[in-house]
């Protein structure tokens, strides 16, 4: 089978999407699929996959959330479209799988051009990332309508990560009949029991240090100032350590945050290589996520396959899934929440070590590619033999 991935950016920084399709495509690859990503050239940045190809830069950050972002975007899937469609007609794919909103419309078109099922994941939504920071109706609105608009395409099959993702979209009146459970998932082998703890092991950080990390995207959305602020109010823990690891447009502003509050117990470690990551997780002894919105964050999946306990607000998909035991869910994203919740989990170690034992049993059994491949190997079946 050729399958041809088209997104917006492939780039290591690019965060949980990027990471998603590296791994999917890799397993297709070992199943024998051929399979080529499609994506747009970020300046100064490497592709997170060998086999992608780059059809044109793309002139903006992709991480802003700013209406001359907005509009950059537009641009840039005005532009993939006829470039989609010519590089389809080249390759000759059996099936186009992409993401919306931005790249989904150049990959439905080229598509529809060949006759060939056009499949879609969810790994996000947007209405939720901007509504959430703006809280303005009329911009909200703007966005649902956007999103409502970029989903409701002729797509053959929409992939849900989430169960969360699968209700937001029926309560959008999206046909259910569309609508395919693939759960999210890692790279168990590099995530899983044997990932040392090699960052903690770099920082000499010893046994009583108590660790909380965070990776992911600096930006208003995640929560992260939050997270700082709940340190600050636990300064006399003095065994506490607080890990952050990624980068984004709010970083300085949070460096400057932790400047001001004289934290010396919080640590910016920048982006990491993803080859790092593992031994990131498994150098903590909980993981937070503030965020205020999620569908499921891949990194709450990575941390609990290695074994460290995830902490995290009960947004999206990331509620439904710490649920039972699984997980530590937060009230509310306030710093005061945080604050008492990472104290009363400080001296109960035994505890989040089972905890993160259960959640990397989950992780093994349900979430790991050689489980989640074949459910989405199936969904292509499903929409060539619907074609006939």
């Amino acid at each position: 089978m050729k399958v041809l991935i088209v997104v917006e950016s492939h780039s290591p920084r690019a965060g949980g999407g990027s990471v998603y399709w590296a791994e999917l495509s890799q397993w297709l690859m070992r199943r024998g699929h051929h399979v080529t990503i499609l994506s747009g050239i970020e300046s100064g940045s490497a592709f997170a996959s060998r086999n992608t190809v780059g059809l044109f830069p793309v002139r903006s950050n992709l991480r802003r959330r700013s209406l001359p972002t907005l509009l950059s975007r537009l641009g840039f899937a005005i532009r993939l479209v006829p470039s989609v469609r010519a590089y389809a007609r080249q390759w000759r794919p059996d099936i186009i799988h992409t993401v919306p909103p931005v790249a989904s419309e150049a990959a439905l078109r080229a598509g529809q051009a060949m006759g060939v099922p056009v499949v879609a994941s969810i790994l996000s939504h947007v209405e939720a990332q901007w509504s959430v920071l703006e809280r303005q109706r009329l911009r909200a609105a703007l966005f649902r309508r956007l999103e409502r608009w970029a989903i409701d395409r002729p797509f053959r099959r929409i992939i849900c990560l989430t169960q969360h993702s699968r209700r937001v979209l029926l309560a959008e009146r999206i046909p259910g009949e569309r609508l395919v459970y693939v759960p999210h998932a890692v790279d168990t082998k590099k995530f899983g029991p044997g990932a040392l703890p090699t960052v903690r092991a770099q920082l000499r950080l010893g046994r009583d240090a108590f660790v909380v990390g965070y990776a992911g995207a600096l930006t208003r959305d995640k929560g992260v100032d939050q997270l700082i602020r709940a340190c600050a109010r636990l300064q006399h823990r003095s065994q506490l350590r607080l890990l952050i690891a990624g980068e984004g447009a709010d970083r300085r502003a949070l460096e400057e945050r932790v400047s001001a509050l004289r934290l010396s117990n919080v640590i910016f470690l920048g982006a990491l290589d993803y080859e790092d990551m593992p031994g990131f997780m498994a150098s903590l002894d909980l993981y937070v996520m503030p965020s205020l919105t999620e569908t499921l964050p891949t990194t709450v999946l990575e941390a609990l396959g290695t074994g460290t306990p995830v902490m995290s607000t009960g947004v999206g998909g990331t509620a439904e899934f710490l649920q039972n035991g699984l997980g530590i869910l937060l009230r509310d994203p306030r710093a005061n929440t945080i604050a008492g919740a990472i104290d009363q989990w400080l001296g109960r170690r035994e505890e989040l070590r089972q905890m993160g034992s259960i959640g990397q049993r989950r992780v093994l059994l349900q979430h790991s590619w050689d489980t989640t491949g074949p459910l989405t190997e199936e969904v292509y079946q499903q929409c060539l033999r619907a074609r006939g």
